[in-house]
């Protein structure tokens, strides 16, 4: 199980390293707003990940639910941001129609970003859910 929290950590670190580097682009994206979204989304998540990492040792549930919660996690988080910078690349305002504005781009575009977006939005919620339900502290 310490490799699992090392990857969380690592994880973590890695993605607020790439919404460092994803804010420093925001300008050059199609859309700015939707880049600006990018770059705080891998920013808090990646910090969320390090959380996590730092607190499942502390956490008395089965080997199994946490491998499964902490992949699925970290997977998810990615796949958010991924399709977030899909989106500020292409300007797929359809699919984030408060950030992207009147914005469009061509239909497998929008349907990308839609559907990785989606998937990393329910992964983590599904996650954390897991998590929230399997909830106990490790009593010493």
């Amino acid at each position: 199980m310490e490799t699992l929290y090392s990857t969380l950590c690592f994880m973590g670190a890695l993605l607020f390293m790439l919404g460092l580097l994803t804010g420093a682009g925001i300008p050059n994206f199609r859309s700015p707003r939707i880049g600006l979204s990018a770059h705080l989304a891998a920013i808090e998540s990646g910090l969320g990940l390090i959380a996590f990492g730092l607190l499942f040792p502390h956490l008395a549930i089965a080997a199994g639910w946490l491998a499964a919660i902490g992949h699925t996690l970290w997977i998810s988080l990615y796949l958010l941001w991924i399709g977030l910078l899909f989106a500020a690349v292409y300007g797929t305002g359809k699919v984030l129609p408060i950030a992207g504005g009147a914005m469009a781009a061509k239909v497998w575009q929008e349907n990308t970003a839609r559907s990785l977006i989606t998937i990393g939005s329910i992964g983590s919620a599904a996650a954390v859910l897991a998590l929230l339900i399997q909830w106990r502290w490790v009593v010493s």
